[in-house]
């Protein structure tokens, strides 16, 4: 199947086509506008879809589908004026009839990103053809910046494809035909879907008539092709021989470093907003007590992952990441001391008889495996077994589903769904929140919702930073996760590939419009 793949790619560049080709480390499961989540999914969204606002570099929201908008002075409205002339993929113009259904559709769903809005927006109004308010419940400081993950989609086209479902006129709205679908989207964005050959590859294509145009000419990407290779050998081998584009941010910093070393290809780098967290399952014997959380964050060897797991990573010190604006540098942050390690197990309830600890991550991550066997050889020490678990991303996301089948670690790194502080407090640690990948801590504390809930609805912006440096306190007397290191983003590519572009949200670096050949 790979030889063909290669050959027909190959074909395609014969008859002059820019033929972009990146492994994937992890299987596409959804292209529904409103239902995608993860990062190959948002990946995939960025790429078909449009937003109303878009994050540069420094992670400020500038205009997208939006031509500008403005905030009532309360904070409980916000109207956006559309472009003019956008065109969806069907040659049908993109309007706030569109932005309304959109959002609505998320709400009704209550999948993917509907989260960020489920108890915040009160109703959508289209005030005019180009013309769309969103009508908050209460204040929510980071709204425009949430609306990143706002894929507007092609009303008329989602209907027509509705079929016999739950929510009344509406049908199953497009949810069938979204699952289905292998050649068709409902976006506006830079690319279509060409094909989707679920289980290997997803290729998109360029749409000509995308209204930003395409400033790179003849040198644009006109097909990327996303290639589910979980084999670090196979990557290199491919990237080496020509028959990969880049690589996807997944490999060992080993297999990174031999990638910079070959003549046709170099790497790529840069601090990303994504920190990799050892989550604890509070609720769940034995982590239920907090001296052995304590005892696990004492026991990681920190020092290992920064000068030999992941060298040039980013030190992690507390919930947020230091590439997001309102980390705070003072707040406390564990060590390697087995001897602290050990005073906490001594306290607690299970010693000295501490039951076996679980410890999840998805397969193929090189550097979380050695993070864990290092983890297990270090409480091997204090006489506490640590089983390594290794699942599929998909395995990992249903095991999140409940308190139950939340193993006792999940280790897992944390992207921002829009860079603000507020997308590493409420999607993980918020109690509504729980039942997810990203919040398998299930904290369930008053304390921590009520200081939540203040924070998201704080308009001033000093005030605001007080509060979540009171949260940030809060959560971390509770341990619930051990905070490891902030992750570069290291991604092998081609040395003709050109305008590779970092920015601070989830996937929104994975976008081929930036990009050129220059061969």
């Amino acid at each position: 199947m790979l030889f063909v793949f290669v050959g027909l790619a190959f074909s395609v560049l014969a008859l002059g086509k820019n033929v972009c080709v990146m492994k994937n480390q992890q299987e596409t499961g959804s292209i529904d506008p409103q239902r995608g989540s993860d990062y190959t999914e948002a990946m995939a969204l960025v790429n078909l879809y449009d937003t109303l606002v878009f994050p540069n570099t420094a992670g400020v929201m500038e205009p997208k589908l939006a031509e500008s908008w403005t905030a009532s002075p309360d904070g409980l409205s916000y109207t956006f004026r559309l472009k003019v002339g956008v065109r969806f993929h069907d040659g049908t113009e993109v309007t706030a009839e569109d932005v309304k259904f959109s959002m609505d559709r998320s709400l009704a769903l209550e999948e993917g990103y509907s989260w960020l809005w489920a108890d915040i927006i009160d109703e959508v109004t289209v005030d005019d053809t180009y013309v769309v308010t969103f009508y908050l419940t209460s204040p929510f400081a980071p709204f425009v910046g949430s609306l990143t993950s706002l894929w507007v989609a092609n009303k008329d086209l989602v209907l027509a494809h509705a079929g016999p479902g739950d929510f009344g006129e509406f049908g199953d709205y497009g949810m069938e035909w979204f699952t289905l679908t292998e050649d068709e989207d409902a976006g506006s964005g830079p690319y279509m879907l060409k094909n989707w050959d679920r289980g290997r590859e997803i290729v998109f294509e360029r749409f000509l008539n995308y209204f930003e145009g395409w400033p790179h000419g003849d040198k644009s990407i006109d097909e990327f092709h996303s290639l589910l290779i979980k084999e670090a050998a196979t990557t290199r081998t491919m990237l080496r021989n020509g028959e990969l584009t880049l690589t996807d941010h997944w490999l060992a910093f080993e297999d990174y470093e031999e990638i910079d070393g070959y003549p046709n290809a170099q790497l790529v780098s840069f601090m990303s907003t994504e920190q990799y967290n050892m989550k604890l399952n509070t609720k769940k014997p034995p982590l239920d007590d907090i001296h052995i959380r304590r005892m696990i964050a004492w026991a990681t060897d920190y020092d290992a992952v920064y000068t030999q797991i992941e060298p040039g990573c980013g030190e992690a010190r507390g919930i947020i990441p230091s590439t997001i604006p309102g980390h705070n540098p003072r707040v406390f942050q564990y060590y390697f001391d087995l001897d602290k390690a050990r005073e906490e197990l001594e306290q607690s309830k299970y010693y000295p008889n501490v039951p076996p600890i679980e410890i999840v991550w998805p397969t193929g991550t090189e550097y979380r495996l050695k993070i864990a066997a290092d983890l297990q050889k270090n409480l091997a020490k204090l006489g506490v077994e640590l089983v390594l678990n290794p699942q599929t991303w998909g395995r990992m996301c249903e095991l999140s589903t409940t308190l139950e089948s939340t193993p006792h670690i999940m280790g897992i790194s944390t992207p921002a769904n829009y860079p603000d502080p507020d997308s590493y407090f409420y999607p993980i640690y918020y109690s509504k929140a729980a039942g997810t990948f990203f919040s398998t801590e299930w904290l369930h504390e008053p304390m921590i919702d009520e200081l939540i809930d203040a924070e998201r609805k704080e308009l001033d912006p000093e005030e605001r930073t007080h509060l979540m440096n009171v949260l940030q306190q809060v959560i971390l007397e509770r341990c619930p996760d051990v905070f490891v290191f902030i992750m570069p983003l290291r991604i092998g590519v081609q040395n003709y590939l050109k305008g590779f572009t970092p920015r601070p949200v989830q996937s929104f670096y994975y976008y081929p419009h930036d990009w050129w050949f220059e061969k």
